[in-house]
């Protein structure tokens, strides 16, 4: 517990007041959507067909884009964290641009590659389709929320103690055996960690999805659609629930993942 004295009350106002600041700007508005919408409202987006589909269609290719994270991106972050090769640095700074680009520019060099590329006459023989289809939809969500995850990732691997792969290398286990049995289990909560916020990231990717596949909607593109067609009032209902749906989600599986940790160390 922290003891407050009189020389530190200066201190402990400035920071918190500060905090407050942070926190109005974040929780005034989440709560503010979320306690305008009434229960009759809500009732009737859950009976809007339109807006079951577009959260449906969300939830679903975001937990493909995660997928294609988890599958591409655990192996990647591996490289990145105990492996040495020319350009690393740079390589590595390559993988955070999807971060820092404008979404639209990501949807159009997307549209570009998959949407009238090569690599689009490659899909189309294998009748894969990246424009207005739920698989350019999940490429869209992949591209820009993938690096959440590999630094997520990336980071849970640097933490583990060295000395535990050293160990298990003495001991005969191979560079496989010593991934699968030592460092995946050490990783757990960055894995699960830079899942859900390469989830939700997908979750609320708006630019890079409408460039590429405008239809059909994920919820952040019918969210645009019903506000250019009905404005704040038309859109405010959906906005609600997708925020109540999210906010749901992770506190479950934050929860989740405090009971495990609670119970790993006290078993």
């Amino acid at each position: 517990m922290i003891n407050v004295n009189k020389k530190n009350i200066v201190f402990y106002t400035i920071v918190g007041v500060l905090s407050f600041v942070v926190a109005f700007l974040v929780v005034v508005p989440i709560a503010s959507m979320v306690l305008s919408v009434s229960i009759r409202e809500v009732i009737e987006m859950l009976f809007d067909k339109e807006v079951v589909q577009s959260l449906l269609l969300t939830f679903e290719c975001a937990f493909y884009a995660t997928l294609i994270a988890v599958v591409f991106g655990i192996p990647l972050a591996y490289l990145f964290t105990f492996t040495h090769f020319p350009l690393k640095r740079f390589i590595i700074t390559l993988f955070d641009i999807p971060m820092i680009i404008p979404h639209t520019a990501s949807g159009i060099a997307l549209l570009f590659v998959f949407g009238s590329g090569y690599l689009s006459q490659l899909f189309k023989s294998f009748n894969i389709s990246f424009v207005g289809s739920k698989t350019g939809i999940v490429i869209a969500m992949a591209f820009v929320s993938i690096p959440y995850f590999i630094n997520a990732v990336q980071n849970g691997f640097a933490s583990i103690d060295r000395r535990l792969i050293n160990v298990a290398r003495t001991l005969g286990a191979s560079q496989a055996q010593c991934f699968v049995h030592v460092i995946l289990p050490l990783s757990v909560r960055a894995i699960v960690t830079g899942s859900l916020m390469m989830w939700g990231r997908g979750i609320s990717e708006f630019g890079a999805v409408m460039i590429i596949a405008y239809h059909p909607m994920i919820a952040p593109v019918l969210l645009y659609d019903r506000y250019s067609a009905y404005g704040l009032e038309g859109s405010r209902p959906i906005a609600a629930v997708l925020i109540v749906f999210c906010i749901v989600f992770f506190v479950l599986i934050r929860s989740l993942l405090a009971y495990r940790e609670k119970h790993a160390y006290t078993a």
